[in-house]
């Protein structure tokens, strides 16, 4: 009856194991994702060295060229809406002038005028006799608009999502922290509670196939969301489309650190197996 008994507790420790190993699994992935979503997506510093690589500046010219062609339609210019009237030159002051509005400082957004200005004053600034005659053309109808400009801008550029955006973002950056910091409690809470049963060797081996578990599902969902530009055609879906297209390289970022999350969770894990 006795070994019944510490049968019986046996199998309860073992069925407890596997519950905290899925717990632990769930949010050490929380944790790792969370953390490169805030240093990625939520960086202005890092969005904007990611504009620059090699793979998004062809994209971010394609984005900033349908607007520019938008902005010509609204003021009456001629356009060509077949060719680039911008160049990366030309692009890239405008493209980080909307990262560092919509998740720089002030992070509640409510009123984009200022940045309706900026992108007018990159325009005027980097418009010069290199660019087609169709860029020189816009540039000098913004001039005869004189005050209604920054509004023809908004309109173009679309301006009031790029606010709301913003908006969202600064949100995000919050959620993420106020969850983060939960996890990291209920990470140290439970592994607290794992020591009152297991041993060191134990314990090791569990939270170190909970992070196997973590990095393999980094590495499935970061890679599906990272092949969906390569595989669909995302133009379509207006702003979703272009930050997929962006952010398929960040994704690979994300399955790097599932990958070696996996490997530094795999050495330990068999080292502090029960067979060895």
């Amino acid at each position: 009856m006795a070994n019944g008994a510490r049968d019986g507790l046996h199998r309860i420790n073992r069925e407890q194991n596997e519950d905290y190993k899925k717990v632990l699994s769930f949010i050490i992935f929380l944790i790792v994702s969370l953390t490169m979503t805030t240093a990625t997506f939520l960086n202005p510093f890092f969005m904007k060295g990611q504009i620059r690589s090699n793979s998004n500046e062809a994209v971010v010219v394609r984005q900033i060229n349908k607007h520019f062609d938008a902005l010509a339609e609204i003021i009456g210019a001629n356009k060509n809406g077949n060719a680039n009237l911008l160049t990366t030159k030309q692009t890239q002051p405008i493209a980080d002038h909307i990262i560092d509005y919509t998740l720089g400082t002030p992070w509640f957004k409510f009123s984009n005028m200022k940045l309706a200005k900026q992108i007018l004053h990159d325009i005027d600034l980097n418009v010069d006799q290199g660019v087609s005659s169709d860029a020189q053309l816009v540039q000098e109808k913004l001039k005869e608009q004189e005050n209604n400009a920054p509004y023809d801008v908004i309109d173009a550029f679309n301006l009031n999502t790029i606010t709301l955006g913003g908006n969202v973002a600064f949100i995000l950056l919050i959620v993420n922290v106020i969850i983060l910091i939960m996890a990291i409690i209920s990470l140290r809470s439970l592994i607290s509670d794992m020591k009152l049963f297991l041993n060191s060797k134990m314990l090791t081996h569990v939270v170190t196939a909970s992070g196997m578990w973590a990095g393999f599902w980094l590495i499935l969902i970061a890679g599906v969301l990272a092949v969906i530009p390569v595989i669909f055609n995302v133009e379509s879906l207006a702003v979703l489309g272009y930050v997929l297209e962006i952010s398929s390289s960040i994704f690979l970022d994300f399955v790097i650190i599932g990958v070696v999350l996996y490997i530094l969770s795999a050495i330990p894990w068999e080292i502090s197996s029960p067979n060895n």
